[in-house]
Order: structure tokens, then sequence, then C-alpha cells
């Protein structure tokens, strides 16, 4: 299969952290729209408010149909659901990897072979549009370039504190051999490691930039598991380009790590909006720490665009996601007015003016499909 341009922008406005605070915002969300609001009901549709001149070169394909209660805009019918156990009942049954599923099947029955451009929440559904690509063109064939303040591949018990046993050594956070094919720890945190262990992605051809988790020396053992599993995906092929790497002058060292490591005929590129936490970003889900400015978002960007433009690759896709619907075009402070809609469009722009023009693929691969084709 050949990916063509125009891109084809979808929403898929997942959101079931279990965050008392995401909760809450939920909760007032409905207040508000009793009172008469009118609401964005998904960042799909805040981008589409914004969509401007856009529309000539990116066709609208809608929102991937979830209940209400699983969405940043919940109806005052779901606030039974709107609890710390439902959430986690919801994840904890496989209920984001059903998810994912579905958007993959939204990916094929809609999208494809035009490149896919997803805006959204929750970061697992990306999982989904990866799915489809993979299937489509080959594991072999796709390179995944994400910017992201967090190494989503760790299982949550790795994430935060490991348990011990009786001897005080940490424990595997499940026992399952396969936990993708169950999907009970399959969530924002983790859906990386499981797409490399379900074989739809290869590690070599994942790549990590601007994570502010990337393990440096720590001296407590609580944080010894945490630091082994990370690493181990490194090991195993992974790339990363951590947040420290930004200080000073960055950029010849950010290009030589993308050229080197992009081998495929085929990238896709994933936005997590904190990764410009603090910066650029004021509304993403999880702000737990400064992120990179907007100028290194760009130079990413701009480097995969000539890329495509060269001929050495093709963008097949990219996504937005990790939107926070209810702090969207504030003000937190004097000086941070949230550019949250602006650096999405321009993350996008940025990306899709290298091979549209009048709605028609513009560019080529110095590779062949081959018997993807």
């Amino acid at each position: 299969m050949n990916i063509y341009g125009p891109g084809k922008m979808f929403g898929v406005a997942l959101d079931v952290s279990d965050d008392p605070w995401n909760l809450r915002l939920r909760l007032a969300s409905i207040w508000a729209e009793l009172q008469g609001q009118k609401l964005d009901q998904g960042p799909y549709d805040a981008m589409v408010r914004s969509l401007g001149t856009r529309s000539k070169s990116i066709e609208l394909a809608g929102v991937v149909p979830l209940a209400s209660w699983l969405g940043p805009r919940p109806k005052p019918a779901d606030v039974p659901f709107l609890t710390q156990a439902k959430m986690q009942e919801f994840v904890e049954g496989g209920g984001l990897l059903e998810v994912t599923r579905q958007v993959k099947g939204f990916v094929i029955d809609r999208i494809l072979p035009h490149p896919p451009i997803m805006i959204g929440v929750d970061h697992s559904a990306s999982g989904g549009v990866v799915s489809a690509l993979s299937e489509a063109l080959g594991p072999d064939q796709l390179t995944v370039v994400v910017l992201d303040h967090h190494f989503d591949g760790l299982d949550s018990e790795v994430r935060t504190f490991a348990p011990s046993d009786e001897n005080g050594d940490s424990l595997p956070a499940f026992a399952s051999d396969d936990p993708t094919a169950v999907g009970h720890d399959y969530c924002c945190g983790s859906f990386w490691g499981h797409l490399i262990d379900a074989g739809i992605l290869r590690p070599e051809h994942l790549l990590f930039v601007g994570v502010g988790d990337y393990p440096v020396e720590r001296p407590e053992k609580e944080w010894d598991l945490f630091q082994r599993k990370y690493l181990e995906f490194e090991e195993r092929g992974c790339g990363f380009f951590p947040l420290l790497a930004f200080e000073g002058q960055y950029e010849s060292q950010l290009t030589e790590f993308l050229r080197a490591k992009i081998t495929t005929p085929y990238v896709y590129v994933s936005l997590d909006l904190d990764v410009g936490s603090g910066r650029c970003v004021q509304a993403a889900r999880y702000m737990d720490g400064m992120g990179i400015e907007m100028k290194a978002i760009m130079d990413v960007v701009r480097f995969l665009a000539d890329g495509h433009r060269s001929g050495a690759f093709r963008i097949a896709g990219l996504d937005v996601m990790e939107f926070n619907m209810h702090l969207l075009d504030t003000e937190p402070e004097a000086d941070a007015k949230d550019m949250t809609i602006q650096t999405a469009w321009a993350f996008i722009d940025g990306l899709s003016e290298s091979f549209y023009a009048d709605g028609r693929f513009q560019g080529g691969s110095k590779y062949e499909a081959g018997n993807n084709s």
C-alpha cells in the first residue's frame, strides 16, 4: 500500500484518567453545560474550529464513536460512572485495548490510504493508528518518532514503586507472558511496550524525543526496577534523545540522532503535548515538569519534513495527543498564555505542507514498497 495525501483528520475523545482533579474537571464541565455554556466536546472539535484555510489540504473524517462517559465532556446521566473505581475498572478490564482496536478499524475502513491525522486525549489510542499502518506497510517498513515528556512503555507498577518479595527484591509487574492478550495494563503509560511485545513495532524503529524521565544515577533502591526496565528498551534498540540533550547547542546532535535512527521508508510522528509543558503548552493532561521549547519541537518537524521532501522517507501519518480540554486557551499565569492549539497546528502544518499540494501527493521515496503495495 502507498500512503498519499491529502491527510484525513479524525478525533478520539478518550479520557479515562482516574486522577481526582481530572474527574472534578469533568464533573464541572457537566455543570457548565447545564448553565448554558457551549463547550467543545473534544480536541478534534477545538481543532476543527480553528481549521481555517487548511480545509483545502486536510479532509475531515469525524470522530471514533465512544460512550460519553469515556470522554472529557460527559453527560449528566454519566455522573455515576465518574469515579476512580470505574476508571480503574475500565482500564484493568482491557477497555483501552478495545478502544485501540476500534481506532485501528476506523483507520483501515475510513482513512487509509490517506495519511491519518489523529487528534485526541489518551495517548494509548495511538496504538490503533500504528497497528493499522504496521499491518498495511509491515513493521519493518515503519519508524515511529514520539515527542513526549515521558516514556510510555512501562507497566504501571514499574513506573511507580514496584512491590518487593520477602528478600526485598523487586518483583515483575505482571506474571503474564503476554499482557497484550488481556490488556489489563494497556494504558497511556505502557502501550509502546505492548506494541513491541506484540510484534507490531520493531524496537529499533521506535524513537523518543524530549523524554524527561530518562533514568540517571539514582541512589534510592526503589528506583532500581524502573531504571533497569527503562534501559532494557534501549538495549533492545529503542532510541532516546532525552530532555537533557536539549540543553545548549543541540541541533547537530538531534539531526545526527534522527538521521542515524530512521532507516525505514515510512515514518509516523506522535506528539504528546506534555513534551512542551510549561513552555508552549499549558493544556496537557500530565504536566509534571518543564518540557522543551517550541523551537525544539519544530526543529524535529523540519528535519522530518525535509526528509520527506528529499525522498529519504515518507511521512505516513501523525497525531497530537493528551489535550486537556479544561485548560485550553486559559492563562494560568500572567506570562503563560496557553498556546496549545497553536502548537498543535504548527506541528501538523510543518509536517503536512511538505507533501500536500492541491490535494495531491507531492514527493516520493528512495525505497520501493515491494510486496506491501
